[in-house]
């Protein structure tokens, strides 16, 4: 098996980590934000008035073309974009984004994960932040859009693919259980409310689309190498749960995060996911060595800690707790002489070390992390500062995914950190 090399980006100007870490076919990008060479968001001509650009349309604009930018030192470029993650400052921007987008992406386009999440990226009147998985410009892999064999209006509704394929992987969207004309597909029956659950209903539709689709590729959901399950409401999370692993039985590495809203109205649920297509050197094996406490025995949770497939570490999103029962806090005396973020993310990265090393693989191999914040506009500065601690090169980090949140799984938890590696040669 050949090993799977990293390759760096120059790091960002006002983020922690390289631009973008390519891993053997695939380069994987930090967030893009709309912002200028100081830091600053981009405005529209507010001179012209309705007669000029949105302010959603220009900073759309500008996120792609830096995507574009940002490709073109691997040489690649948008026709290689295999899925994009979108996080919307307002879900009503959703439309003027995409008219914007589809002008980017005008034929298969790239698989698409788009929520919303309030007022909270770290750049003040930012209206969206973006990151991407593209094919390096020297790949051989080929790039397959895939839809739903039983019809494809998710094109006229999103102008995204439910999946795109290239070599082992399948990057999926994460739609709603929508039937991309009316707006959700299925719910208890009116006058019924105590018939049934709407999040089961919902979980059960996107995951049988979902398999319809994977089928033309000769895989499914039980293929599933790594996992976010974003709900705008917490509380259904064990509802959804409960159909995950009917679809996954040996289920996969996950994050489960709040976020404000899924762009459509009343959807309850969205999977983030990522499919293998198995081969003799590429299998699914769930590994659970450097873990403190097993989450499944602990919570009766069907998340897999780490997922191996061939040289690939997917891990599943760890926080700051020591028995999966609490968090760590500092003393209660001790609130205005210490910080309740710092020591969890310490903590939290503590722990992930050892579950790495475990499993092959160190931090200097790690090409992306998504950082998932709940108090983001107070803690982003704080988690910058410990992240430098254990990146004082940034040349050397992985690429790094910020996704606001807007609640983790238990309380007083304030940070999950998500990474993926590939194994040390």
């Amino acid at each position: 098996m050949s090993v799977i090399n990293l390759e760096r980006s120059q790091p960002s100007a006002f983020a922690p980590a390289p631009k973008a870490v390519r891993a053997g076919d695939y380069v994987f990008t930090s967030s893009i934000y709309p912002i200028d060479n100081n830091g600053h968001a981009i405005n529209n001509d507010e001179k012209l008035g309705e007669a000029g650009p949105s302010l959603i349309e220009v900073q759309t604009r500008h996120c792609l073309d830096s995507l574009k930018m940002v490709l073109g030192d691997f040489k690649s470029d948008l026709g290689s974009v295999l899925k994009v993650e979108v996080h919307l400052v307002d879900a009503h921007d959703f439309i003027e984004f995409k008219r914007v987008w589809k002008e980017y992406f005008p034929k298969d386009p790239p698989a698409r994960t788009t929520v919303e999440v309030g007022d909270t990226l770290p750049f003040p009147n930012s209206l969206l932040c973006i990151d991407a998985v593209a094919l390096a410009g020297n790949s051989k892999l080929v790039r397959q859009a895939l839809n739903d064999p039983e019809g494809d209006d998710s094109l006229t509704a999103e102008w995204a693919s439910h999946a795109v394929c290239a070599g082992n992987f399948v990057f999926c969207s994460a739609f709603p259980a929508s039937d991309f004309k009316n707006g959700l597909a299925v719910g208890k029956p009116p006058g019924f409310p105590n018939y049934g659950s709407n999040a089961e209903m919902q979980a059960e539709y996107i995951f049988s689309r979902l398999n319809r689709v994977l089928a033309q590729v000769g895989t499914s959901l039980e293929n599933t190498i790594e996992s976010q399950l974003y709900e705008p409401d917490l509380l259904n999370f064990h509802d959804v749960d409960g159909i995950w692993v009917k679809y996954m039985p040996l289920p996969p590495p996950r994050s489960s995060m709040g976020v404000k809203s899924l762009i459509l109205p009343g959807a309850l649920c969205a999977a983030n996911l990522t499919i293998l297509i198995p081969d003799n050197n590429h299998k699914r094996e769930e590994s659970h060595k450097g873990l403190r406490w097993h989450p499944v025995k602990v919570r009766k949770v069907n998340f897999s800690p780490t997922m191996k497939a061939g040289d690939w570490r997917f891990i599943a999103g760890q926080v700051s707790s020591p028995d999966m029962k609490s968090a760590v806090r500092v003393p209660p005396g001790m609130i205005n002489h210490l910080s309740d973020i710092e020591e969890q993310i310490r903590f939290t990265m503590e722990i992930l070390t050892e579950q790495l090393e475990a499993n092959e693989t160190d931090w200097e191999h790690c090409h992306h992390v998504r950082l998932y914040l709940c108090e983001p506009k107070r803690d982003y500065r704080a988690f910058a500062r410990v992240w430098r601690e254990y990146f004082p090169d940034l040349s050397k980090a992985p690429a790094l995914a910020f996704v606001p949140s807007t609640g983790i799984m238990f309380q007083n938890l304030l940070v999950e950190i998500d990474p993926t590696c590939v194994a040390r040669s």
